[in-house]
């Protein structure tokens, strides 16, 4: 069942948007630290990372920019107002039941930042009977990841609660990395048709950072802060009525310290940044069943993000109304369809429709699915108000999209293939361009035009009960209109495989392999071109996992197995192979 691409639980067979799954028992086997590792495997989707652990990671969806793509984090919008995007390097793994991640324009549901999809962090529910997992881990680089996690029920509620830490020294002078995460849940049932849930989560982390590509400052250093809070409540009036009352809070504090250099002279004050950010989201979602095979969801989203530094303190307020249909025929043919309308204190009144299709043939299990919609992004609190950057008559970045997709299983499901066209056109991009009049400026302006399109495909292989092959490819064509460049950063070809094999009832062994062909990049650093080819890049990671007693195991991972020394960005140096060993003990 998958959540995210209608609002509510939907068998994955019947969507007709282009979902990807990352459950719990793969991130277990995989025995990822952090998210960024366990999203390599996705298709359409490229991670760069600006180089060893704690750095700032971009995603790119289909080749939209890191700030077009809505992350949520059980339903809490995690985006940053000011630069649009999310840092996943900060987001351990502990306590995630499953990671969504959906492809392709997906404002009609989630209005802003969602132009090239949606990735959904969902955490875990209460166990019905109480569990505790407690694990420490020692590698490379001295890192030492240790933490906690407990879940349980009790009558009508449950509960879950996680820990964890991570350290290490990184790989040059001042690149030490540290991050704590606190992660609570709890769940209460008042009645069988009300009930609701309550989340948390809180992350402390420092990282020593450069100066730019090719320039490592000795003492700088960068601390985030978030707290982000949600709570739910779900009422189910009648059979054919539910629904969702949901306010949520996230709450980010950046703060950059960078003082003077050691045996610097003349006048190099230190310099301190401090940015506090806070957003506020009202959601009321209504779900109506219309016979056992027509659904409607209507539904209003408030939104209030505040930015403050010493140069600004702005505000900005959205309001949201979503319409969509789900129309199920014959059991084999289902149609979506939906709306938005969107009224912004920035920008003003936007529309945004959004229409799918799928035919489910369950004689020869394939699906055929088509996809087409529109999406916008409004402009961030930065590119509208900072001090001799920003422009307050910005218009929101729009784009149109459409996909074509088959999904086919043979041989009594043990091998499943898919493939998906897409084609995706951006306009109304915010750039940076110079200001004449002032030297070293530049103006946020809408001003740029891009087309992204290209191929999907994945397979799935399970050739015995305990093995399992995943495969993924993805072709990317992302070009600026005006100029036919390709943009930076986005390899034309990626993919890599998944290969997970239970050797025994003790022993399992898991294998990831990713890589990505040369892309241009740019690191604006003084007197290099203005772009570069960067080298194809691969990373081999590797995990044995043996479980010593049903309450005990140890295992043992490797990363970039084949030592690959290429970096992922320019001018950012990447980890060589890194060895890393733990023991798990789990209680229930």
């Amino acid at each position: 069942m998958v959540v995210t691409a209608a609002r509510m639980e939907q068998p994955l067979e019947t969507i007709s948007s282009s979902v990807t799954v990352i459950t719990q028992e793969e991130i277990e086997r995989q025995k990822a630290q952090t998210v960024v590792e366990v999203l390599r495997s996705v298709p359409g989707l490229h991670l760069s990372k600006f180089g060893g652990p704690g750095r700032q990671v971009n995603v790119f969806l289909r080749g939209g920019n890191a700030n077009q793509t809505l992350v949520l984090i059980d339903g809490v919008q995690v985006n940053s107002p000011t630069s649009g995007d999310f840092n996943f390097t900060n987001l351990t793994t502990e306590n995630i039941e499953r990671i969504e991640i959906l492809r392709g324009p997906q404002s009609t549901l989630y209005g802003s930042d969602a132009m090239a999809g949606v990735i959904n962090i969902i955490t875990q529910k209460g166990a019905p009977k109480p569990k505790l997992d407690s694990w420490f881990e020692f590698g490379t680089l001295r890192t030492f990841y240790e933490g906690q996690n407990f879940s349980g029920s009790w009558k009508n509620m449950s509960l879950t609660s996680s820990w964890s830490r991570l350290d290490t020294e990184g790989l040059g002078e001042n690149d030490a990395w540290e991050d704590t995460s606190v992660t609570n849940k709890f769940n209460v049932d008042f009645t069988e048709d009300l009930s609701a849930e309550f989340f948390y989560r809180y992350t402390n982390a420092l990282v020593g950072i450069d100066d730019g590509a090719f320039v490592q400052d000795p003492n700088r250093h960068s601390k985030s802060r978030q707290n982000t809070t949600g709570t739910t409540l779900t009422h189910r009036p009648f059979e054919w009525w539910e629904h969702k009352l949901k306010g949520s809070f996230f709450h980010d504090m950046l703060f950059s310290f960078d003082p003077r250099n050691p045996g610097a002279t003349g006048a190099d004050p230190e310099s301190r940044f401090k940015l506090d950010t806070d957003v506020y989201t009202l959601d009321w979602q209504h779900d109506f069943s219309l016979g056992e095979h027509d659904t409607f969801t209507l539904g209003y989203e408030f939104e209030h993000a505040r930015s403050n530094n010493k140069t600004f303190d702005k505000i900005i307020r959205n309001h949201g109304w979503y319409l969509q249909n789900l129309l199920e025929l014959w059991e084999r043919v289902y149609f979506t369809a939906g709306i938005r309308f969107e009224d912004n204190s920035a920008f003003g009144f936007d529309v945004n429709p959004k229409v799918g299709f799928a035919y489910l043939h369950k004689e020869t299990s394939t699906k055929l699915k088509a996809n087409f919609g529109t999406a916008f992004r409004t402009p961030t609190l930065n590119q509208l108000f900072f001090p001799n950057f920003g422009d307050p008559t910005l218009q929101p970045e729009e784009s149109i999209g459409f996909d074509l997709g088959l999904e086919q299983s043979i041989f009594s499901e043990k091998v499943s293939l898919g493939a998906t066209y897409f084609y995706n056109y951006y306009t109304e991009l915010i750039e940076s361009r110079p200001r004449p009049e002032l030297a070293n400026r530049s103006l946020a302006t809408n001003a740029g035009k891009s087309r992204m399109s290209g191929v999907e495909l994945e397979g799935v292989l399970r050739p015995f009960p305990d093995m399992e092959f995943k495969i993924f490819y993805t072709f990317l064509e992302a070009e600026t209109i005006a100029r036919r460049e390709p943009l930076i950063r986005r390899p034309k070809h990626s993919g890599g495989l998944n290969f997970d094999w239970r050797l025994s009832d003790r022993l399992t062994w898991n294998v990831n392999l990713t890589l990505f062909d040369e892309r241009y990049d740019s690191s604006f650093a003084r007197g290099r071109p203005t772009r570069e080819i960067v080298p194809n890049f691969s990373k081999l990671d590797t995990t044995l996992t043996f479980d010593v007693t049903p309450y005990l195991a140890v295992y043992l991972r490797i990363e970039n197995l084949a030592d690959d020394d290429d970096d992922e960005n320019i001018g950012f140096d990447s980890p060589g192979t890194q060895f890393f060993g733990g023991v798990k003990l789990k209680l229930s």
